[in-house]
C-alpha cells in the first residue's frame, strides 16, 4: 500500500501548513492519505469515513448556529404558548436581511476579457466577454448569485457550483445549500479559492438513474433498495483538485480523474518539411485556462478569520441578542396596552361571582349595573394600568434603528428616514448605506463574480469542441450573432469583473445627476438614456435625433403619406405644366397657320395684281 500513496500524509501541501504565527509546528490534523487514482477501493472507503469523521466534530456548532439563523429569519424563534397563540415577534431580521440583498445584488457583474493586442487576441477577447454575457443572462446569474448571498447570510457560507451540463450541452452553475457540503474543517476561503484539500458534496437520485449512471454497479444499487427502483437514493460525489470519486455507504461506485481539464496527449509528430512522417509520438499539452485542475466550487466568504471554513459570524449572529430585545420590548407594550383598559373589582357584599361577571360583561357594551343596596363606590371599582414610561417605547425604536444600522439599510426603508425632516437628508442617509454595502459585500460579490467568470472560460476550453451559438441581444432586440468553439482560443485570456461595477447606486440620485449633466450639455444622449434606465438606451437616442432633425419620420406611416401626397402634387404640376406646354403648342400652330393663310393671301393678290 505504501507504493500507492505518494506523498503519504501531504505534509508538502499549503493547506497543511499552519497559517498563525504563534501555532504549533508538526501536522495540525488527523494523518490523512493523500488520495491517488490507483487507490483500490477499500483504501477509497477508508479515506472517506476518514474526512466524514474529521467533519462532524466541527459541523455540530456549524448546524446549531445556521439552525438559530434560519429560525430567526423565518420569524419562528419563540414557540407557541400554552393556549396555541403565537407569541408576538417583530421579526427585524427578516426585513433587513430582505432589504439588504436587493440593494447588494441589484448591479450586474460585468464582464472584461483582455488578451494580446493582436488583430486575432482582441477579436477572441471580445468573443469570449460576449458569450459570458449570454451564459450570465440564459442562466439568470443575478438570481442564482442573489440565493448564493441569501445562503452565505443565514448559513455563514456562500457555494455556487460550475459544471457541464449533457442536457443543455452548455455551461452550467446552480447554489448550493451549505448543508449539503462536507469540508475540510482546517481549509479556509481566501479571495474566494477553498483551501482545503476536499470536498464532499450529497446527491440524491432514483436508484434507475443511478444504475444508468454507474452500470457497472447495477447489482449493488438493486440490492439496497430492494429491486425498488424508483426509490430515492443518497449517496456522496468527493472531489479533490485531480480527481473525483462517488460513494454510497461502503461502496465506491466510479472514479475518475478531473473532468473539467485537458490533460496531455500523446500524438504522432507531424511530416517533416519534405512530407515525410515520422513515427516518433510527442507529447502535446492540454490547453487550459487554470494553471492546475480544480475543484468545481465557488465559494463567497466574509467575515472570517482564517481558520475555518465558514464566517466566524455573520450579520444575523450579530443581531440575535437584538432581535431578542425588540421581541421582549414588543411584549411588554402590548401587555402594558391590555391593561390599560382596566378591568372591575366589585365587592363579595353586592354581587356572586356569577353576577360580577354580568356586571363586567353590561359595561363593556355601555349597559347599567344595578346595586340593590349601600354604596355604589363601595361595591363596584374600575382599576387600570399605570401609563408606561416614554423610554420603553424610545429603547423599542432604538433597538430597530441599530438593527438596521449594523445592516446597512437604515436609509433604505422609510421608518429609518423618519427622523430625517428634508428630502437631501433622506438622500443623504441612504447614499450612506449604499457606500457601505459597496465597500463590504459587493467588494466580496465581485471577486466572486470574476472567479465564476473564470470558471465558465475554463469549461469553455475543455469543452467547446463544436461551435457554440450566442445571441448578443440589446434590452429589446437581437444585436448579434457569435459562434465559439476552442479551437479559437489560443490566447492566453484575462478575466475579471469591471471594478466597481457591483457597487449600489442610488437610482434617484443617478437620474438627477444625468438631468443635471444634460441641462450643462456635459453628457451624450446614449448615456443620459442608459443613466435613466430607458430599455434601449441607443434607441431612444436615435429617436431624439430624428425628432430634432425631421420630426415626421418617428411616424412612418405619415413619412409614406406625405411621400405620397408630395409625388400626387409633383404629378398634378406635371400633368399641368404638361397641358400648359400642349395649349401653348396649339397657339403657336394655330398663330404659325393663320401667318401662313396671310402669306399665301398676300401672294395671291401680289400676283393678281402683275397680271392686270
Amino acid at each position: 500500500m505504501s507504493d500507492l500513496l505518494t506523498g503519504y500524509y501531504s505534509l508538502d501541501r499549503d493547506v497543511n501548513k499552519v497559517k498563525e504565527t504563534n501555532a504549533q509546528e508538526g501536522p495540525i490534523s488527523m494523518l490523512l492519505p493523500e488520495l491517488t487514482l490507483s487507490m483500490d477501493d477499500k483504501e477509497l472507503i477508508a479515506l472517506k469515513n476518514d474526512w466524514i469523521k474529521n467533519w462532524e466534530p466541527y459541523s455540530k456548532e456549524i448546524l446549531r448556529k445556521q439552525g438559530d439563523n434560519e429560525d430567526y429569519w423565518l420569524g419562528s424563534h419563540f414557540s407557541p404558548n400554552q393556549q396555541g397563540v403565537r407569541a408576538l415577534v417583530d421579526n427585524l431580521i427578516f426585513e433587513a436581511l430582505e432589504t439588504f440583498l436587493p440593494i447588494a445584488t441589484r448591479p450586474k457583474a460585468e464582464p472584461i476579457v483582455e488578451a494580446n493586442n493582436s488583430q486575432e487576441g482582441r477579436s477572441v477577447a471580445d468573443k469570449v466577454r460576449k458569450m459570458i454575457i449570454y451564459l450570465a443572462d440564459e442562466m439568470s446569474y443575478n438570481l442564482k448569485m442573489k440565493q448564493v448571498a441569501r445562503y452565505w447570510a443565514l448559513y455563514l457560507l456562500g457555494i455556487m457550483k460550475v459544471g457541464w451540463s449533457i442536457e443543455e450541452n452548455d455551461i452550467v452553475c446552480k447554489p448550493l445549500r451549505p448543508q449539503k457540503v462536507i469540508l475540510d474543517p482546517k481549509g479556509t476561503i481566501e479571495e474566494g479559492e477553498y483551501t482545503g484539500y476536499y470536498i464532499g458534496e450529497y446527491l440524491s437520485d432514483m436508484a434507475s438513474d443511478l444504475v444508468i449512471r454507474f452500470p457497472n454497479k447495477k447489482a449493488f444499487i438493486e440490492e439496497k433498495v430492494q429491486s425498488k427502483m424508483g426509490t430515492k437514493v443518497q449517496y456522496i460525489q468527493w472531489w479533490t483538485n485531480e480527481y473525483v470519486f462517488w460513494t454510497l455507504e461502503d461502496e465506491v461506485l466510479n472514479k475518475i480523474k478531473n473532468p473539467h481539464w485537458n490533460y496531455q496527449t500523446t500524438q504522432l509528430a507531424p511530416p517533416d518539411e519534405f512530407g515525410n512522417e515520422s513515427q516518433a509520438p510527442v507529447t502535446v499539452e492540454g490547453k487550459n485556462h487554470f494553471k492546475s485542475p480544480k475543484m468545481p466550487y465557488v465559494f463567497l466568504s466574509v467575515f472570517n478569520l482564517g481558520n475555518q471554513p465558514h464566517d466566524n459570524t455573520n450579520l444575523i449572529q450579530q443581531n440575535l441578542s437584538l432581535q431578542d430585545l425588540i421581541n421582549k420590548r414588543l411584549e411588554q407594550i402590548d401587555k402594558n396596552a391590555d391593561s390599560a383598559n382596566g378591568g372591575l373589582i366589585v365587592s363579595g357584599d353586592a354581587f356572586t361571582q356569577k353576577q360580577a361577571e354580568s356586571a363586567s360583561k353590561a359595561l363593556r357594551k355601555g349597559g347599567t349595573i344595578w346595586v340593590p343596596t349601600g354604596n355604589v363606590n363601595d361595591s363596584v371599582k374600575r382599576d387600570s394600568g399605570a401609563p408606561m414610561p416614554s423610554f420603553v417605547y424610545e429603547s423599542l425604536v432604538d433597538y430597530r434603528n441599530e438593527l438596521r444600522n449594523i445592516f446597512g439599510i437604515r436609509g433604505s426603508t422609510p421608518q429609518g428616514t423618519l427622523g430625517e425632516q428634508t428630502v437631501r437628508g433622506k438622500l443623504i442617509t441612504k447614499g450612506q448605506d449604499s457606500d457601505r454595502i459597496g465597500g463590504g459585500i459587493s467588494t466580496y460579490l465581485e471577486q466572486f463574480s470574476d472567479k465564476v467568470f473564470n470558471w465558465f472560460v475554463q469549461l469553455m476550453y475543455v469543452y467547446y469542441d463544436e461551435n457554440h451559438v450566442a445571441i448578443v441581444v440589446g434590452k429589446e432586440k437581437a444585436r448579434e450573432y457569435i459562434t465559439l468553439n476552442n479551437s479559437e482560443l489560443t490566447e492566453k485570456l484575462l478575466v475579471s469583473v469591471k471594478e466597481g461595477s457591483m457597487i449600489p447606486t442610488d437610482p434617484l440620485t443617478k437620474r438627477n445627476e444625468a438631468i443635471d449633466l444634460w441641462s450643462a450639455k456635459g453628457i451624450d444622449p446614449i448615456t443620459f438614456f442608459d443613466r435613466l434606465e430607458f430599455p434601449d438606451p441607443k434607441e431612444s437616442a436615435k429617436q431624439l435625433f430624428l425628432w430634432l432633425s425631421d420630426p415626421i419620420q418617428l411616424f412612418p406611416e405619415l413619412a409614406l403619406q406625405q411621400q405620397q401626397q408630395q409625388m400626387q402634387a409633383q404629378q398634378m404640376q406635371m400633368q399641368q405644366q404638361q397641358m400648359m406646354g400642349e395649349q401653348e403648342q396649339q397657339k403657336e400652330n394655330q398663330k404659325r397657320e393663320g401667318n401662313l393663310v396671310e402669306a399665301d393671301f398676300n401672294s395671291l393678290l401680289r400676283e393678281r395684281e402683275n397680271a392686270v
